[in-house]
């Protein structure tokens, strides 16, 4: 064929061979403008105003949860939530947030049944703390996580710093309390519960408080049970955050302190 005309040809072709370059499949390059694959599931990422962890639970299984506010606060608090289906670690976010914004880190999870486990949850989480460099940690709960918080403090295979029970109940799920297993309890604790509760937690909070002199209560005027006391609103919710708020500061703040 004529020179100009050959030219032409391998030409073509050296730009058929160029645009067939993303593979046999048929696939384009990352610089073709297609999307990246998503990071792993599992990856700690920030998500709003927490980060995702994963910790390990005392049964050595591990738990996904959240961590809020300063990397370097010194006082970490771990929110366990209630023992119903509906419940999770969102029913305390807000708490989480104000915590916060008040320079506490602060742990949530995602409860693993069974639920007379749970305590398993609350050690994984105050280890992982304790790990990451808290100086003091404080475990609060409501109902079921109330009594999971004080069953780990009691345990003492993680030193605590003051516990915050909201409406729990003194036997339940395989956990037990009475007035011998509390006493010698040292670290500062606070219990709170509506005075109109459905579940019996204003009777056995009461009760609690009597076993444990040095420690605060606060009756609620509300029916409702832990943390719904916080969903539903109103002058009891912010007496009660108010109330874990300044616990937690005054833990923070106490120059000296005894582990429970």
């Amino acid at each position: 064929m004529p020179r100009t005309a050959a030219l032409a040809f391998l030409l073509a072709l050296g730009l058929t061979a160029c645009s067939s370059s993303t593979g046999d499949d048929g696939g384009s390059s990352p610089s073709a403008g297609v999307p990246s694959a998503a990071p792993s599931e599992t990856a700690t990422k920030p998500s709003g105003p927490y980060q995702d962890i994963e910790f390990t639970g005392g049964d050595g299984e591990p738990r996904q949860g959240r961590l809020y506010g300063p990397e370097d606060a010194p006082v970490v608090v771990v929110l366990s939530h209630m023992g119903s289906d509906g419940d999770s670690q969102d029913d305390w976010a807000a708490t989480a947030q104000a915590l916060a914004e008040r320079g506490h880190r602060v742990i949530t999870y995602q409860r693993l049944r069974p639920r007379y486990q749970v305590w398993q949850d609350v050690i994984g989480a105050a280890r992982y703390a304790r790990e990451n460099g808290a100086e003091k940690v404080v475990l609060a709960g409501a109902s079921l996580g109330a009594m999971a918080s004080l069953h780990v403090a009691l345990e003492r295979s993680v030193p605590i710093d003051g516990v915050v029970w909201v409406a729990g109940l003194l036997g339940a799920n395989g956990m037990r309390f009475d007035q011998a297993g509390v006493d010698g309890v040292s670290c500062p604790v606070l219990l709170a519960t509506g005075d109109g509760d459905s579940y019996g937690a204003t009777e056995d909070t009461r009760q609690l408080h009597a076993w444990l002199p040095g420690s605060e209560l606060l009756v609620l005027p509300s029916p409702r049970h832990g943390t719904d006391i916080l969903a539903e609103g109103g002058a009891p919710a912010e007496q009660l955050e108010t109330a874990v708020l300044d616990f937690v500061d005054g833990v923070a703040t106490a120059e000296t302190f005894t582990p429970c």
